[in-house]
């Protein structure tokens, strides 16, 4: 029996613009994707039929699974012979925007290419990823990439100064869609995206750290501000919310200093979700 089982990384959005809305109801959009420490790991192994598990019960295993829709692609586009068991341990925070159902979409794809021995170029790789998610293709790359479009249109970023990360999410569902279309979207015009900086220092996140959607999650949504807040209070050298929310993650120089917050915040705050990690 042949099995894979592939590293499904999370990550942040370093700064997230949201320059309108596109003719096809999407919006375009001008992120920095950027991959973190923590991962989901997922298995593939050879079956006689399709099937998915998973140890966290609030993630479906049926046809919404994004991964059944990769799947999908790669029979009736490929006529790939997809009879796989996928076994999903999740660690990243489900609809926390830190991107873990299309992480673990990519390592799918990737896993099946391997078990099959089959070189698909990435070109084909990423349209399979942009047909089924908007931050899908990402996840092919595990580097820090700048997203256009709906964020399927990638370029690499280059390397940013180390950080350790602290993701605090807490405990509460931010409808995507309805942050959307909300109508309180901080909009950014075109023309101020040449002036982000490519940065070098650390001290440097403060000049390009932001995400328009933030105005359309904080005042509607009191436990991602109070969790914001609280990484600032805690002595984070900068905080944001990352996607649509509902985590936010705090960026420190220092690995003491974000150890002694992650025990403030989680000893303060016995519901919410934490997790020290490093940008990768």
């Amino acid at each position: 029996m042949n099995s894979i089982t592939v590293e499904s990384c999370g990550k942040i959005n370093i700064f997230l613009h949201i320059l309108g809305k596109r003719p096809d109801g999407f919006h375009e959009l001008h992120t920095l994707f950027a991959p973190i420490g923590i991962f989901d790991t997922v298995t593939v192994t050879e079956s006689e039929k399709f099937s998915i598990t998973c140890d966290n019960p609030d993630i479906p295993t049926d046809e919404r699974n994004i991964i059944s829709k990769v799947r999908n692609i790669l029979t009736a586009d490929y006529h790939m012979d997809c009879r796989h068991s996928v076994d999903i341990i999740k660690r990243i925070p489900d609809g926390g925007g830190l991107g873990g159902g299309s992480s673990n979409a990519a390592a799918y794809l990737k896993a099946v290419l391997q078990l099959k021995g089959i070189d698909m170029p990435m070109s084909v790789r990423t349209d399979i990823m942009a047909r089924v998610g908007s931050d899908t293709a990402f996840f092919l790359y595990d580097k820090p990439m700048v997203g256009e479009g709906r964020g399927e249109i990638l370029t690499p970023w280059g390397v940013l100064p180390p950080a350790f990360v602290l993701l605090v999410n807490p405990s509460v569902h931010v409808s995507t869609a309805q942050v959307f279309t909300s109508g309180n979207l901080q909009l950014t015009d075109r023309a101020e995206l040449n002036k982000i900086p490519h940065i070098v220092n650390f001290e440097q996140y403060g000049d390009i750290l932001f995400n328009g959607l933030e105005p359309a999650v904080l005042p509607f949504y009191p436990a991602v501000s109070q969790a914001k807040a609280a990484l600032a209070g805690a002595g984070a050298d900068f905080a944001l919310m990352s996607g649509s929310g509902a985590t936010v993650f705090g960026l420190f120089r220092d690995f003491d200093r974000a150890l002694t917050a992650e025990k403030l915040i989680a000893g303060q705050n016995p519901g919410w979700k934490c997790f020290l990690t490093k940008l990768i």
